[in-house]
């Protein structure tokens, strides 16, 4: 598919999550496969105060990681008109708006997909945005706010007019947030309803699940996000093909890679947070898992999380000799 004038090849693509689509994450998903990557979401108030977390560990990342899109989230036209032109100047190739989150935090000023609520209001954002943003835009959306207020499809055509050049469709309400089944149908409604490029997101946790929801919705492209934690292979189409014992030496290479991209990404402190977060997602459902996250989180330093991840890692059936980092 093509958004604006960027073309996109590959069925599935990473969501943006907060805390975990990072440029390192992002970076080994885009090299398993992902046919987009998306940032996580970015605070317009922080944007304009020049936050350096902000502009050096959410905004940032890596010229490899190109086509890029950077998602802002704000509530405030003003804000996000601003955000979005440094977005725009810091090399973003598509600027994407969240109006998806359901986090009460979140919502409760507005942002996310509380903007789902008030369509003439966001209508009005959208379009001095659109007015704003000279790289490709586009959006992320629920089914709506809750069962009695589905307006997907309404505010779907109300971003086509706009300029909107694609639409990420989530198709949970917010008072859903993660649970319950997702609505495909929903998806099939908005592909239905518009002419510019829409992607499904909900309940796929493979790459032959991401080809039943294309052929069912007839959608673009797909969106994973949770699945792909701990598993950034999942985007590799050949991967559900490979031997158990390939399957683990695909693992291992993509871990190394990811431990050496946190450790040279973030500052030591925030590199060991990181590690051990993912380390732990990496280990999956294995045996003994709980008794070594427990040893993970109590490690104090970079070389000891991988020194427990390593010893662990290797206990594994058809284990090869994980690589040390250095």
């Amino acid at each position: 598919m093509k958004i604006g004038n960027i073309k996109i090849e590959g069925i599935a693509r990473l969501a943006p999550m907060a805390g975990i689509s990072n440029a390192p994450f992002r970076t080994v998903a885009k090299e398993c496969g992902s046919a987009l990557t998306t940032s996580e979401e970015i605070d317009a108030n922080a944007l304009i105060k020049r936050s350096k977390k902000t502009l050096d560990d959410i905004a940032s990342y890596y010229p490899e990681e190109r086509p890029i899109a950077l998602q802002i989230l704000g509530s405030e036209k003003i804000s996000l008109v601003e955000g979005s032109k440094i977005l725009q100047d810091s090399g973003a190739d598509i600027i994407d708006l969240n109006m998806g989150c359901p986090v009460p935090k979140i919502t409760k000023t507005g942002r996310g997909s509380a903007m789902m609520k008030n369509l003439n209001n966001t209508a009005d954002i959208l379009s001095a945005m659109r007015k704003a943003i000279k790289v490709p835009f586009t959006i992320k959306i629920r089914s709506g706010w809750d069962e009695k207020n589905l307006n997907a499809v309404e505010l779907s055509k109300i971003a086509e007019d706009i300029g909107i050049d694609a639409i990420t469709v989530h198709p949970r309400t917010r008072a859903q947030r993660f649970t319950g089944k997702s609505n495909w149908d929903v998806i099939s409604e908005v592909v239905s309803a518009v002419n510019i490029p829409v992607t499904g997101n909900g309940d796929v946790n493979t790459i032959s699940e991401a080809i039943k929801m294309r052929n069912y919705t007839n959608c673009n492209s797909v969106m994973i996000g949770r699945a792909a934690i701990g598993k950034p292979w999942i985007f590799d189409e050949k991967f559900e093909s490979l031997s158990y014992e390939d399957q683990y030496k695909y693992k291992t290479k993509i871990i190394n890679r990811h431990i050496n991209l946190i450790k040279n990404h973030f500052s030591d402190r925030i590199a060991l947070l990181q590690m051990q977060r993912h380390l732990s997602w990496y280990a999956g459902g294995q045996d003994r898992v709980r008794s070594f996250r427990v040893s993970l989180f109590s490690t104090k330093s970079f070389d000891e999380a991988i020194e427990v991840f390593d010893t662990y890692w290797k206990s594994l059936s058809y284990s090869k000799n994980l690589a040390k980092v250095v």
